[in-house]
């Protein structure tokens, strides 16, 4: 099932097109495929738990990045960006069976290119892939971060 979404956060004639091998990356969020993303989601150990209804609002509220091959939904990454000072990058994934194929630098070396978030600096966070973060000029800040929880509802219960 395609995911459509009717936001325009950078002024373009057409969506991002790019090619890698077999793979299509594209910042086209009608094409990206809300059963995949939330299947991708489901294995990592930041949205593992987060609801399918939560996935596709996010979604809605991001500047997302797909990665298909053969038209199947294989990588995803999000940015929430005001396009002048900061942006967040969260909600990177590559399917496991086509990580190891420099999928993940790809992507990572669209989004830093792309108009929206060239000229910003961008956050993220991460429990385990520094390494592969600071080969794309990311550096430990020097600050302490803070997070505030989400708040939970009854209905989230």
């Amino acid at each position: 099932m395609a995911f459509a979404t009717n936001f325009a956060r950078v002024e373009r004639e057409r969506p991002l097109q790019a090619n890698y091998e077999d793979y299509e990356l594209t910042d086209d969020a009608a094409r990206l495929d809300l059963e995949r993303v939330c299947d991708l989601l489901r294995d990592t150990y930041w949205a593992g738990s987060r609801s399918r209804e939560r996935i596709a609002l996010s979604l809605r509220h991001s500047l997302c990045f797909g990665v298909f091959r053969g038209g199947r939904q294989v990588g995803l990454a999000r940015v929430l960006t005001d396009q002048g000072a900061t942006s967040y990058l969260c909600d990177v994934v590559i399917d496991p069976e086509h990580r190891s194929r420099g999928l993940g630098g790809w992507l990572m070396r669209a989004i830093l290119e792309h108009p929206a978030v060239a000229r910003t600096r961008m956050l993220l966070v991460t429990r385990d892939a520094q390494g592969f973060y600071r080969q794309l000029g990311f550096e430990t800040h020097p600050y302490e971060c803070m997070v505030r929880a989400e708040a939970r509802s009854a209905a989230d219960d």
